[in-house]
């Protein structure tokens, strides 16, 4: 048997085969997610949904006969992000994403909008919140006439993949919206209401084993999951020994949990099938890397010279990091909250440190490095005792990781375990790909699924 795993990302979008037999990933293939929408508003990020799902299908078609022969598909997606569909299932909106700040507009004279929530509910809500973007929409008159659902893009690909009308959400992206119970594993519809908002618009809750349907052809569709959740599953050797470090364009680390353990600055997902991930999530990580990107290409302009491609900008940086990393010498500490915090959004980042020997552009990547891996380890040691205790290894996922040998090193001397890449380079993809096995029934459980798909990977420790 075998089964598929879409990942669509904020910059990229992927599908992954995998047999499950040998628990080899046979096939994948990936494209840049180019369905970015331009807007006259600074604090908005949107994406196209019907170009997301345009990408989607030609990754399909790519991938041949790998496809014709997948008993399931599992999804996952970017967290936090909303839309809204009509009657029919279509798309009424764009892609709000987990980037957008309208939560941080003023709501009234004492409060943002995520700000008021907080106040009001006693969430732990922020901008980009899915339920945030709707109460923002909600007060300014922007929730299109035609919404009748909003739901994440991941169960509006399921939707597409089925020909349904109704969206399904996964406890793992219906948390991520904000408002959620977690005990309960339920929006919080008595807090929902007290906001003026009517849980009418929200899509049901998947239970148990509920998938989100089959295509024409039999496959079964499994609800989307998060896509911390997802790379848990295709990066970690084990649920409950492994730390889950991930850089893409944002950051988090991340540990599971029987239990939902809140703790100041972390946030409790509910984890496919039963328990929890504790997560630092960070709005930094690979965006502040390329920020940094962006302010050499500043520099090359000002002075007259073309900036290189994107990819060369980032090999070249990365080999600065390097030469910074052997020279030794005293480094620049910078402190990388360039986007804020989900805490504090009106945050800024820092450089201290500086003399003679410091200031220099391969010093001030290395630091920027740093910086990153400082927000996360700073993260790591909120976890509780018990779960830290346990751990004997960190598993790593995202480009800002995998292709990146000195964050690959700082992330071992300040975390101080070994450090594990998975051979598996879609972890998200790999990660949905195995949880649409659980729920086909093809393993019995996510450890399950863990246990035998992982013995195979190769790991650089």
């Amino acid at each position: 048997m075998h089964v598929a795993g879409i990942d669509i990302g904020t910059s990229s979008i992927c599908c992954v085969v995998v047999d499950t037999q040998s628990g080899e990933q046979v096939a994948a293939v990936g494209k840049l997610n180019d369905s970015g929408l331009a807007s006259a508003n600074e604090w908005e990020r949107a994406q196209d949904p019907e170009r997301i799902a345009a990408i989607v299908q030609e990754l399909i078609g790519e991938l041949g006969g790998h496809w014709d022969v997948v008993a399931a598909v599992g999804i996952s997606c970017q967290m936090h992000g909303v839309l809204y569909v009509d009657g029919n299932g279509d798309a009424a909106s764009p892609l709000y994403t987990w980037q957008d700040r309208r939560g941080d507009c003023q709501f009234d004279d004492a409060a943002t909008y995520s700000g008021y929530m907080r106040s009001r509910t006693g969430y732990p809500l922020a901008s980009g919140y899915g339920l945030v973007t709707h109460f923002y929409n909600a007060r300014c008159g922007l929730v299109p006439q035609a919404a009748v659902y909003l739901c994440t893009i991941g169960d509006y690909i399921a939707m597409r993949l089925c020909g349904s009308s109704i969206p399904m959400m996964d406890a793992s992206n219906a948390a991520s919206l904000g408002l959620f119970d977690l005990e309960a594993r339920q929006f919080d519809i008595d807090r929902i209401r007290e906001l003026g908002l009517d849980p009418g618009i929200l899509p049901p809750v998947a239970v148990a084993d509920d998938p989100a349907g089959r295509t024409a052809d039999g496959k079964l569709v499994a609800c989307a999951i998060g896509d911390n959740q997802a790379s848990f599953l295709g990066s970690v050797p084990s649920l409950a020994e492994a730390m889950l470090v991930n850089i893409g364009t944002g950051a988090q680390v991340s540990v599971f949990s029987e239990t939902p353990d809140a703790r100041p600055g972390i946030e409790v997902r509910p984890f496919p099938g039963s328990g929890y991930l504790l997560a630092g999530a960070s709005l930094g990580g690979g965006k502040s890397y390329a920020l940094l990107a962006s302010l050499f290409r500043d520099v090359l302009s000002a002075f007259g010279e073309a900036p290189a491609a994107t990819s060369s900008m980032y090999e070249r940086m990365n080999e600065m990091a390097e030469e910074a990393l052997r020279e030794g010498g005293t480094r620049l500490r910078v402190s990388a909250s360039f986007f804020g915090t989900r805490e504090n959004p009106a945050a800024t980042g820092s450089i201290s440190g500086i003399d003679e020997s410091s200031l220099t552009a391969k010093q001030l990547v290395l630091g920027v490095l740093s910086g990153v891996a400082d927000e996360l380890l700073g993260f790591a040691a909120s976890f509780p005792g018990r779960l830290r205790s346990r751990i004997s290894a960190i598993a790593a996922s995202g480009n800002g990781i995998r292709k990146n040998r000195v964050m690959q090193q700082l992330l071992r001397e300040k975390l101080g375990y070994p450090l594990r890449l998975s051979r598996a380079e879609e972890e998200a993809a790999f990660g949905a790909a195995l949880y649409a096995g659980v729920q086909a029934g093809l393993f019995p459980s996510c450890e399950a699924a863990i246990s035998h798909c992982q013995r195979s990977e190769a790991y650089d420790g």
